[in-house]
């Protein structure tokens, strides 16, 4: 018995050296986060001008360019990762003024922004104005949705009395009031009409909205078809004459909204001057719902007449377009295949991100007005999404596997991407040392087909350790590359700095996520209704355990939000076969995610479906939880509850479950400050090397 002892005690030292000397060896997750990250781009109307914001290790600024040679400039001069984004930037027509807002609202009753540096003297959210060419000193405004008049010569904001106005320059137009529009609802403003004398609004009163055209000289209202209805996404004619919108039925008594329903949905225009409205077309009954909140602008009218919009007419996600006349859409984007963020041209040509060559990745598409073929514009090893025309210029966000997200720009008429922002990676970035992910399919005990991305380590050192990466949403979909959304970016970043410490890593594309068609995403008994996506977290548990190189012993899982979730469901349910979880921000006990006050509550469930729903949650399996968790979370998360973290551990703490913790005061769901990500990263790997070694 000595000599066997001795003898499994050096096979669990050698065991453990590979792993520890990957770590050893490993690039810094510091330096993988290392380079500047930009948010999407936006552009002027009228000029060839783009501009976005971007977090250099979460110091988060504004950035300006314009054609042809498109060199970046810095417009603003913050200098700390205190976790307040800049978000909604607006070009004026002629890119000269760019507005944005700084700061994100609290999930608190406190009526401060998100505080995740705990500032002493608080946080406030504000729209911020300045010049492009840094002429002007910049202003700041209480209120949010910044909108530009035509001219220039106004900004249009919400605010908390409604629909607010003011002046760009010194003396603004003499309809510019502070207060514009005051009524009741949430009114937002959307886009002024071509001429610049009346504003397109909507007016959201809860079971029903409206869309409504403000006169700004004779200071009056017209409502358009006004019905029971919910309507929205209004667009502009482009002689200013008529407004197209999106219509759908208002709400019923017992009606809340369910993430995973199907509906139909109509496109009516009216009369911009009388409010008279007739419908140009109606749906099949499971088309709308799901491109109305998931596509930004999902109308368009374009200037040769057409109106463009997004649809999963066929069960998958594509732009249709009606022309003047015809009452049957003609299809822009085809196939098997989702097509997303578009941007709309001059001459009526539709530029899209979509996945219709590599379903797992994404690329730039383009479509004529004429409706020929698409046409794709980037490479399929790319990753190229959220497309703006700048004249005869497109702006993306383009990355690949070992390139980070960069804003690129590329001439319309063909040529390749050139990343413009960052215009150089920092030089400690390990751009060499991050593996190609392959992609896979798998399959579930009930034949469902999922899909994954690997990420192998290098050389070849036995039996190793894996961990299952499972994503938030459900509604996402990973790359195998860097993703454009900040959170993923950075989730990617940790999966190349696990493979790099020696773990397997597998990044799982679960049943109810994005990008594999509406049946996929919509999978029946999903989430609170039986937790089906469950059994693809077991397939891949399962493929990890078949291959020659990962020890069963010794798999691992970890994911934010719903990814959390998941988690927290493999410890619950399956602890003999999951050795340990981060578990961040996870939804643990559905009859509360039931309540609503967050993200967590969009499954619209019923009264009697709460037995169900608690018997698809993490806490309803406590008894068989036995392997060590992580659990992560910010309290002041608007998305998932802190309660549904302060629940799960009190409860793991009463059994004497191995829980350990990591609290983030003031920290929101998204996780705002680069030095979080760094805190939470850091913390589970060292958890994942004390778990996961032999």
């Amino acid at each position: 018995m000595r000599v066997r002892t001795i003898c499994g005690a050096v096979w669990i030292l050698l065991s453990a050296l590979p792993l520890a000397q990957a770590a050893a060896q490993a690039p810094a997750i510091d330096a993988l986060l290392g380079a500047p990250l930009p948010d999407a781009p936006v552009a002027a109307a009228r000029a060839p001008v783009i501009a976005w914001s971007a977090s250099e290790r979460g110091v988060r600024n504004a950035w300006v360019a314009r054609a042809p040679a498109f060199a970046p400039r810095k417009l603003t001069a913050y200098d700390r990762d205190d976790g307040q984004a800049l978000s909604g930037l607006r070009l004026s027509a002629d890119g000269r003024w760019l507005a944005y807002v700084r700061g994100t609202p609290s999930a608190t009753a406190s009526g401060q922004a998100v505080n995740p540096d705990n500032d002493p003297d608080g946080a406030a959210r504000a729209v911020w104005l300045l010049a492009t060419d840094g002429g002007a000193a910049a202003r700041s405004f209480a209120g949010r949705d910044p909108l530009f008049s035509p001219d220039g010569a106004a900004l249009v904001l919400g605010g908390a009395a409604g629909i607010e106005c003011h002046a760009v320059a010194a003396a603004g137009p003499g309809w510019c009031a502070e207060t514009l529009l005051k009524l009741p609802g949430n009114n937002s403003a959307v886009a002024f009409s071509p001429d610049g004398t009346r504003l397109l609004f909507t007016s959201d009163r809860g079971d029903h909205a409206y869309v409504g055209v403000l006169d700004l000289a004779a200071r009056e209202v017209r409502w358009l078809a006004p019905d029971f209805n919910r309507d929205g996404s209004p667009a502009w004619s482009p002689d200013g004459k008529r407004v197209a919108f999106l219509r759908g039925a208002g709400a019923r008594n017992d009606e809340k909204f369910d993430v995973t329903a199907a509906s139909a949905f109509e496109v009516w225009t009216a009369d911009a001057a009388t409010g008279e409205g007739a419908r140009l077309f109606r749906s099949g009954p499971r088309a709308g719902g799901y491109a109305q909140f998931a596509v930004e602008e999902p109308l368009r009218w374009a200037r040769d007449g057409r109106i463009l919009f997004a649809s999963e007419e066929d069960g998958w996600l594509h732009w249709y377009a009606l022309a003047p006349g015809s009452g049957a859409p003609n299809p822009l984007s085809r196939g098997e295949c989702e097509a997303e963020s578009a941007a709309l041209a001059d001459d009526g040509a539709l530029v899209f991100a979509a996945n219709c060559d590599d379903i797992e990745r994404r690329q730039l598409y383009a479509v004529g007005a004429g409706g020929a073929a698409q046409r794709r514009l980037t490479s399929p090893e790319a990753i190229a999404t959220d497309p703006v025309v700048a004249g005869e210029w497109i702006a993306l966000l383009h990355a690949d596997a070992r390139l980070p997200t960069a804003v690129a720009v590329m001439p319309r008429a063909g040529g390749a991407p050139r990343r413009i922002f960052p215009a150089a990676l920092p030089a400690d970035f390990p751009v060499r040392a991050l593996v190609v992910p392959k992609t896979l399919t798998l399959r579930a005990s009930d034949g469902v087909v999922s899909h994954a991305q690997l990420f192998e380590p290098a050389g070849d050192a036995g039996k190793r350790a894996a961990i299952i990466y499972a994503h938030g949403g459900p509604i996402r979909q990973m790359f195998p590359g860097w993703h454009p959304m900040d959170y993923y970016y950075h989730d990617y970043a940790n999966n190349q700095w696990l493979a790099a410490q020696g773990y397997v890593v597998l990044s799982l594309n679960y049943r109810a996520g994005t990008g594999y068609g509406q049946a996929f995403r919509t999978a029946p008994k999903q989430g609170p209704r039986g937790m089906s996506e469950y059994q693809d977290v077991l397939a891949a548990r399962a493929y990890l355990a078949g291959r020659s190189d990962v020890d069963p012993a010794r798999i691992g899982i970890y994911g934010g939000s719903y990814g959390g979730y998941l988690t927290a469901q493999a410890l619950a349910r399956d602890s003999a076969l999951f050795a340990a979880g981060v578990d961040r921000h996870g939804v643990h006990d559905w009859r509360e995610a039931a309540k609503g006050g967050d993200n967590s509550g969009l499954w619209g469930l019923k009264p009697d479906e709460l037995d169900l729903a608690w018997q698809s949650s993490p806490v309803s399996r406590l008894e068989g939880w036995r392997s060590p968790v992580l659990v992560v979370h910010g309290d002041d998360d608007r998305a998932v509850k802190f309660a549904q973290g302060t629940d799960l551990v009190a409860r793991l703490r009463e059994r004497g479950a191995p829980v350990e913790t990591l609290v983030v005061p003031g920290e929101e769901h998204l996780f705002l400050r680069h030095a979080t990500w760094l805190q939470v990263y850091r913390h589970s790997a060292d958890f994942f090397r004390r778990k996961l070694t032999p």
